[in-house]
This record gives C-alpha cells, structure tokens and sequence, in this order.
C-alpha cells in the first residue's frame, strides 16, 4: 500500500514536520527526570553496539539486494527503491503516544504546523494522519538507513518512472509524489520549465491509468495536489471534491471518521457555502466516474 490510510501529500509534509521537531534541542525546563533504568542482561555499550551493527547490516542488506535487482531490471525493484528514496528520507520509527507528545511540544515551542490548501493544519488532525500513516511507513523503511538515501533523490522520478512505464501502478502513485524531487525550489523548476512541464503530464496520466484500473488512492493524491501543488494549480474546491470521492470508496471508509471530519474541514476553510455545495456535487460525480471506471481528463 502507499500510505492509503492518510492524505498522501500532506503526510509526507507531516513526516518532514515530526522529523523537524524530534531533532530540535528541547527546551531545558520541558525536561523531565530520566526514571531509573532497568538492569540490562548484557552491558550497555555492547548492547548499543549490537543493535546498531545489527540494524547497519539489515539495511546495507536490503539496499544492496535492491541494487542488485535494479541493475537486472526488476520493474517491482525499481518501483520500490524510487518509493523509499522518496518516502523514507525523513522517517523515524515512533509510537502513537509519542507522536502526540511530539505534535504538542513542537506547538508549544511555536514550531509552524505543515499547510493544507494554504491553511496551518490544527494539531489535533496532524496528530491523527501522523498516527495512522505511521505503521504503513514502519513497514515501508524497514531495514533501511536513511542516511544512505541523502545522495539518492535525483534516482526517484526516473526509477519510478521506468516502473510506471511498465506498469506498475504503485510506482504510478509514487511518481505524481515525487516526480519533481531533487529540485531545491521554484527557481530551480522554472529553469528546467521544459522538464517539469514534461513530469507534470507524466503524472497526470499515471493518475488517470490508476484510476482506470480501480485504484482509489489516486483520488486522494488527486486532491492532495490541488490542496498543495506543485501538481495542479492549488483549487480548494477541486481538492475538496477529490478527497470527499476519496472518502465514499472502500479505501477511504478506512479512514476514522473522526480523521475524515477533520481532513474535509480543513479543506474546506476557503469555500463559501454556493463554493461547498458544488464541491460536493462534483464529488458525487468523481465518485460515480470512478465505480463506473473513467478517469478525469
């Protein structure tokens, strides 16, 4: 899966979020006393020193097999190491509990919340997404060091591509993510118009291809990225419309309706009430297009 479980683009902003927050020196006053340790069975320096070494060889382990298997032409290889260079640059493995507790320390330290549709995101629904996106990123970056993805970004859109050209609709997913990774900016993408203008298209017609074969996590990125861009012109009623489809699908009930609640009000802070009648009604229609088995233009 990529992530179904929580709102694709504003996740990823989310991991980069947490990751901010978790290696920012806190505050001396917010630091509570260490309780006593437990004995350990084997001395602590070894312990530190096996476990590391450990992790050190199942990540070279699990990289090196998916070189290997790049370098042979594996098209699921491909589609799965553009997907952790991309998603798996920021992740920590964290609890649900330490999530909120890291969500509100970063609030309280005036840390700026990720956006949606240009709005701050409330804490209470970034608390929520990071929750529920984080065990599919567990199962996702298992094995993997991030550190070694630092110097990969560039490989994502041409790995993924390669998979999605070949057809495999998770790298189909994953491109319209990742497809402009490696540029540092507006200016940078403005330079390379031609290119970008080139990835933009690609995007839009793995969307619609994984549409077509009844894949209703497309929908989700659909409206991610008229929430966020850089996709689509940012369009709060058509990011509305996308995510409420996104919702009436099997894949979308998975979300909490506590999750969904939120998700649609927070996109839904920039419409009117003529603007939110008609996102609705467009979502009905999406939603109809997609069981039918058609795609946007």
């Amino acid at each position: 899966m990529l992530l179904a479980a929580a709102g694709l683009l504003l996740a990823a902003a989310a991991c980069v979020w947490l990751a901010g927050v978790r290696t920012a020196p806190a505050p001396a006053a917010a630091s509570p006393a260490a309780p006593a340790p437990a004995a350990p069975s084997v001395p602590p320096v070894a312990a530190a020193a096996s476990a590391s070494a450990s992790a050190s060889n199942l990540s070279a382990d699990r990289r090196a097999d998916l070189d290997r298997r790049v370098a042979a032409g594996d098209v699921d290889a491909m589609a799965e190491l553009g997907g952790i260079i991309g998603v798996c640059r920021h992740y920590s493995p964290i609890s649900a509990q330490h999530i909120e507790e890291t969500v509100v320390d970063g609030m309280a330290a005036g840390v700026e919340p990720p956006l949606i549709a240009g709005k701050p995101v409330s804490p209470e629904l970034l608390v929520l997404m990071l929750q529920q996106g984080q065990p599919e990123l567990d199962r996702r970056c298992a094995g993997i060091d991030r550190r070694q993805l630092r110097d990969d970004l560039d490989r994502a859109p041409a790995l993924l591509e390669r998979a999605a050209d070949a057809g495999s609709v998770e790298a189909m997913l994953d491109y319209s993510r990742y497809a402009f990774a490696g540029y540092g900016g507006t200016d940078q993408m403005l330079a390379d118009a031609d290119e970008v203008a080139r990835r933009k298209e690609k995007a839009r017609a793995y969307l619609r291809e994984s549409l077509r074969r009844g894949d209703a996590r497309a929908l989700l990125l659909l409206g991610d990225a008229y929430a966020s861009g850089p996709l689509e012109k940012i369009d709060p009623l058509q990011a509305y419309a996308y995510a409420s489809a996104f919702f009436q699908s099997p894949a979308g009930q998975e979300w909490s309706p506590r999750l969904r609640e939120l998700y649609l009000q927070a996109l839904a802070q920039q419409l009117d009430a003529q603007q939110l009648i008609q996102a609705r009604e467009n979502a009905a229609q999406i939603s109809r297009d997609f069981q039918a088995g058609t795609a946007p233009r």
